[in-house]
């Protein structure tokens, strides 16, 4: 599998949770409410996903203009898309 593939599944994939906790954290499901945090968590997890596909990665994928196709675009598209779902319908 090409590891540009492999890269953009696993920023999708923590996309999506990252989404869930940020509505979780929107809503009030752990005790409070909080929009700005919401949106930290979403930043953090980013940041330890795009390190560890790093090290999956290696020196196949270099330049920011590569990491922002292939793993910031894919991953703040699928947290905004269901974050908006989940605080719509949860």
């Amino acid at each position: 599998m090409d590891i540009t593939i492999k890269v953009t599944g696993i920023h999708i994939i923590f996309g999506l949770i990252a989404a869930l906790l940020s509505a979780g954290l929107s809503i009030g499901w752990f005790g409070f409410k909080n929009d700005v945090f919401a949106f930290f968590i979403a930043a953090i997890i980013l940041y330890f996903v795009g390190q560890f596909c790093q090290k999956i990665a290696g020196d196949e994928i270099s330049g920011f203009s590569q990491w922002l196709w292939d793993g910031i675009s894919p991953f703040f598209f699928t947290w905004v898309i269901a974050y908006t779902l989940f605080i719509l319908y949860l």
